[in-house]
């Protein structure tokens, strides 16, 4: 199976996050917003006091900024502060709430968490135990617009994704409770994820990186430095939430062979404002038995983690058994924090900036990071970096500013083409796609498993100088085994990286069994005859046959085109193509009927059905039906067909989704 690489990462609370982006100034508390062409460089800063308090009252005029020694003018400030509870004492009657204020805009730094728990340096009670605390903190302190991504460290696959950045929790809640309580230090990963290490999707769409080997301890620490370079291009605030027995105490100590390579990953994580919360997953002594009776030789867990915490910028949080104080300190600590913006001359030149932050009242300690890069020009970027760009572009939440374009993008399944039985079709805008993306592209088409598995990937230079047509559509006909999967094309000019984008979801169903069977309707509209793309189609001289979509749903080309995208307002009529099996094309032995129902489930006035044709083609039947609407107002809707066998009464169905544009002002 190919898997992809993704590089991805987090920063920690008492570090400062930047970005680059287009704004205009703001007063203080409003918050940042992006504009023009001009390029702000923001910093996250934590200031505490002497007793290591948060100081939460600061104002803009309060802080100095250097930029490689050169005093900085703050131009745009936002105060990030936990609002604690009052305490209410026994006998008090609590007045009655506040009124809820009105929504305030989202903040331009969103927090962002990533757990990372190793499964290599780990046992099942350590593994068992961090998975606790990391439900503890998402169940108790993590926030409606926070976004959370899920990692994990394993012998074999080394640093992989499970679960990318998103504010979607239940989905991250999921696929950590999904992941298996193994014993560290062995040749298992935990199921699923996307392997970023060792084991990556190779062919065409992305190069090998390591050996076949499992990674040993040294090269995950240059793993994970190579990561730490593609975060710099994430801007916010990222917290990594390490959960490990830690790296030994060897690696701290100045002339052990594996000191430089994990001093060089923590440096490489500081330098890309990502420090690291590291929880001890050590499992603690008995009463009665020596704390070295629990512990594995050579390992001092505190002094390796104290280490990273201490270098990248973030806190050591001691033992993983206190779930509850875990999730309270990095609360405190990733929700008191200042952002401060400030204007530089634009560059993309990859080069290092160092930052320097002070406050002008007495007694502070000023937390804030180091420095930052200048971006790279997207054909300077490494590998890793453009898997990374890809991950984000396609995996990222709906409105990403990645994303230069939207595609219409549609999954059906079928039976019976030579093992394949799913249909990845994209309606394409030949012009859209120049003028937004560009000529000198390539497309690739990702297929997700439920547990973000990549099932199937492809990848197709292409210049969009040779399409005359308009519009074409794209497709590839895939095997996939019984399951939901998440699906994207993302269409990428090879020297800029900007992209368009298509989004959908399939269920696989489980093969029929024997007897007369249906499969879900392939959507038609009236138009004139298209231009298709094939990107599954073997390469010239190879022996497998290729799968056209004629063959899978063949239709009137000259009469019909797909329907991938919304329908239009006020359509009185939709086509679809049914492909059967051991139902014949007598119409007089079956009866088809139709239903439609909402997306919320509600039925609407049942559509009119005719049969338009019926015909056999390479031992498949297919029908060409017509099916009249009711007026439907914009949204989602499911069509349910039936077949009723007009003698013996057996019955087969099936369902299809399609979508109602809105109607334009």
């Amino acid at each position: 199976m190919k898997r992809v690489i993704t590089v991805f990462g987090v920063v920690l609370c008492l570090a400062a996050a930047w970005a680059v982006a287009q704004v205009r100034p703001k007063p203080d508390q409003e918050p940042i917003r992006h504009r023009v062409s001009v390029t702000l460089k923001l910093v996250q800063v934590y200031v505490a006091d002497a007793k290591g308090a948060p100081v939460t009252d600061l104002g803009r005029d309060d802080f100095v900024l250097y930029d490689n020694g050169r005093l900085q003018t703050v131009t745009d400030f936002e105060k990030h502060v936990l609002e604690v509870p009052a305490a209410v004492t026994a006998g008090t009657v609590p007045s009655a709430p506040a009124p809820a204020p009105a929504r305030a805009a989202a903040p331009l730094l969103n927090r962002k968490f990533i757990f990372l728990i190793d499964y290599i340096r780990n046992g099942h009670e350590g593994v068992m135990k961090a998975k606790r605390a990391a439900l503890e903190f998402l169940d108790t302190k993590v926030r409606p617009n926070d976004e959370v991504g899920l990692f994990t460290l394993s012998g074999l696959s080394g640093l992989t994704l499970h679960q990318y950045l998103t504010t979607d929790h239940a989905k991250v809640r999921n696929t950590l409770r999904k992941l298996r309580e193994v014993t560290g230090g062995n040749a298992y990963a935990p199921p699923g994820g996307e392997l970023m290490g060792m084991e990556l999707m190779a062919a065409r769409l992305f190069a090998r990186h390591g050996g076949p080997a499992g990674p040993t301890r040294r090269n995950i620490f240059e793993e994970i430095a190579e990561w730490s370079k593609a975060l710099r291009s994430i801007p916010g605030q990222k917290n990594i939430i390490l959960f490990t027995m830690g790296f030994g105490q060897d690696v701290v100590r100045r002339g052990n062979p594996d000191n430089p390579i994990f001093t060089m990953m923590a440096k490489a994580l500081a330098s890309a404002n990502a420090p690291v919360f590291t929880v001890d997953t050590t499992p603690q002594a008995p009463p009665g038995r020596a704390v070295d009776a629990k512990l594995p030789s050579g390992t001092l867990a505190e002094n390796s983690l104290v280490h990273l915490s201490r270098v990248t910028g973030g806190t050591f949080l001691g033992t993983v058994n206190y779930h509850a104080k875990i999730a309270a300190d990095i609360e405190v600590a990733t929700s008191n924090y200042y952002v401060l913006g400030f204007y530089v001359a634009e560059a993309w030149d990859g080069k290092f900036h160092d930052i320097k932050v002070e406050v002008r009242r007495p007694g502070c300690a000023v937390f804030a990071q180091k420095g930052y890069f200048n971006p790279l020009p997207f054909g300077r970027l490494t590998p890793i970096e453009k898997h990374l760009h890809l991950l984000e572009v396609a995996l990222a939440d709906a409105g990403s500013s990645k994303r230069s374009l939207d595609l219409p993008l549609a999954a059906v399944p079928f039976a019976g083409t030579g093992g394949a039985n799913v249909l990845l079709l994209s309606e394409i805008s030949v012009p859209a796609v120049r003028d937004n993306v560009g000529d000198r592209t390539e497309f690739i088409s990702l297929i997700f498993d439920g547990n973000r598995t990549l099932a199937d990937g492809k990848t197709v230079e292409v210049d969009w100088k040779a399409f005359r047509a308009g519009t074409l559509y794209q497709y590839a006909a895939v095997a996939l085994a019984p399951g939901p999967y998440e699906c994207r094309a993302v269409i990428r000019n090879l020297d800029d990286g900007r992209s368009a984008v298509g989004v959908c979801s399939v269920d696989v169903p489980a093969p029929a069994p024997a007897g007369p069977a249906m499969s879900a309707p392939f959507f038609l509209v009236p138009g004139t005859k298209g231009a298709y793309l094939n990107v599954a189609a073997p390469a010239k001289g190879a022996a497998d046959k290729e799968v056209s979509i004629s063959s899978i749903f063949p239709f009137p080309a000259d009469a019909y085109v797909p329907l991938v995208g919304p329908l239009r307002p006020g359509a009185a009529s939709l086509f679809a193509v049914v492909r059967t099996a051991g139902m014949g094309v007598a119409e007089d032995e079956w009866e088809l009927s139709a239903r439609l129902f909402a997306e919320d489930g509600e039925e609407r006035t049942g559509p009119g059905l005719e049969v338009v044709n019926s015909y056999g083609r390479e031992g498949a039947d297919f029908h060409l039906l017509e099916v009249d609407l009711p007026d439907l107002p914009p949204g989602r809707y499911r069509l349910a067909l039936r077949a009723e066998h007009a003698l013996t009464g057996e019955a087969v169905g099936a369902s299809g989704w399609f979508s109602v544009a809105g109607r334009s002002n």
